[in-house]
């Protein structure tokens, strides 16, 4: 029996642990995939099980194109498709599963499998894919995962395309490395690059961040596009001052943009986020990379919500913050709607250019944003998904509208921080005065 494979697949025909096949539609991972089940099963016994994050029904998996592949292959009188499974005549066995109805005990039924195929891989969280891993542990099994990119922290690029173990290997392939790619493909995807080249790109061309209720994604891949994400971004010393936009949570994750105003736009030097930090922690930091990026402080803009919100202290993140930079050097949001936020972010962010490697995180942030989904409705609300992909998102969109309404400073000497301030002494004395300056 002899199939026909793009070339591009073949890495993917030797014995790995780990093999991956992603990119956009139409680049035949699938039906590659599909194909080697029915083959491995087909040459010797084989036991196998098709995964999806979540499968409400036997509808939801790939039992079908299995189907398809076996009438294809002539192959009807050895295989027995069943509701449920398929059965080969040799005792090979196919099953289809959601990850979701897996727990710790029940998912070792499958340690006795030769192949784990995950179909739409990129949907799949780090619990399923820490669950998996393990439990395929016969002599010689493999994992098989076959996606298109959406995010570059889905768990699994994050496993092959970031960090990958020695006996992991994958392989982008796109309609264009498919020398069966049809023709009625090529006008679908013909009429989406004339419509929407964004979405397009992540449908064809496997890029990613491009989902359907993304927020800023599509700027960002204009940004990319239009050379304005690059590494020669850098401080004009001759130029504005450095402002810091932020996002802080209690006992959660706090973001820092690094802005310095320009002719025409906004350059954006540098993210950086953490979580568990309080503001002692958060301060000698900003000033550290401040030095490092050789700029000086115009002002550092915490959210509205600052004045409330404590680094686990009986002090507001504003009283910190004064106490480490001074009153000229500390600034407060005003209060918006979400809306008006994600609008000024959207008119600002293509006057953006953005250093790719010290904005690296905060970009992938941007384009994870996403609106929530509502499962009543069918339809997407008008407010993001909590997640870590809003601390960034949050933390850029206050920047953007400070930037709108702050007209442009000069540059002036690196201030002198404040280092030995009694914060109970600055707040008892100046307690008036200070509020008025913010």
């Amino acid at each position: 029996m002899q199939i026909e494979i793009p070339r591009k697949l073949k890495p993917l025909l030797y014995p790995k642990r780990y093999k991956g096949a992603y990119g956009g539609r139409g680049g035949a991972k699938s039906h590659f995939f599909a194909e080697q089940v029915i083959l491995k099963c087909y040459q010797s016994p084989a036991r196998v099980v098709c995964i999806r994050e979540v499968q409400n029904s036997i509808k939801d998996s790939v039992k079908q194109l299995l189907g398809d592949k076996i009438a294809k292959l002539n192959l009807n009188n050895f295989f027995e498709v069943l509701e449920s499974e398929i059965r080969g005549a040799n005792g090979s066995l196919i099953i289809f599963k959601g990850m979701q109805s897996y727990n710790a005990d029940n998912i070792k039924s499958l340690e006795a499998y030769d192949i784990a195929w995950v179909e739409e891989a990129q949907t799949m969280s780090q619990h399923s894919l820490d669950l998996l891993r393990p439990t395929i542990r016969k002599d010689g099994s493999e994992i098989w995962c076959s996606w298109n990119p959406r995010h570059k922290t889905d768990p699994v690029d994050q496993f092959f395309r970031r960090q990958p173990p020695e006996d992991a290997i994958s392989v982008m392939i796109n309609w264009r490395d498919n020398p069966w790619f049809p023709e009625v493909l090529h006008k679908e995807m013909d009429h989406d690059f004339a419509i929407d080249p964004d979405k397009a790109e992540h449908i064809w061309n496997g890029a990613y961040g491009s989902s359907q209720g993304a927020i800023l994604a599509r700027w960002v891949n204009v940004a990319e596009r239009e050379g304005r994400i690059n590494d020669s971004v850098k401080f004009d010393s001759d130029g504005a001052l450095v402002d810091v936009s932020s996002d802080i949570g209690f006992r959660d994750t706090a973001s820092w943009w690094y802005w310095q105003r320009c002719m025409g736009g906004y350059r954006l030097l540098k993210y950086e986020g953490d979580s568990g930090l309080d503001a002692d922690d958060w301060i000698p930091r900003i000033q550290a990379a401040l030095r490092e990026l050789g700029c000086s402080l115009g002002k550092i803009w915490l959210p509205h919500d600052a004045r409330a919100k404590t680094f686990q202290s009986r002090h507001t993140t504003v009283e910190r913050f004064l106490a480490g930079f001074g009153a000229q050097h500390v600034g407060v949001v005003p209060q918006s709607k979400k809306a008006d936020q994600i609008s000024a972010a959207r008119a600002v962010i293509d006057q953006c250019e953005f250093h790719a490697t010290n904005c690296e995180a905060g970009l992938d942030g941007l384009r994870a944003w996403e609106y929530e989904w509502n499962d009543d409705t069918s339809i997407f609300s008008r407010e993001p998904v909590h997640n870590w992909a809003s601390h960034p998102s949050d933390a850029f969109a206050y920047g953007c509208q400070v930037m709108q309404m702050v007209k442009t400073e000069p540059a002036k000497p690196a201030p002198k921080f404040i280092q030995d301030v009694s914060l109970d002494e600055l707040w008892a004395t100046n307690k008036q005065s200070t509020r008025g300056r913010i």
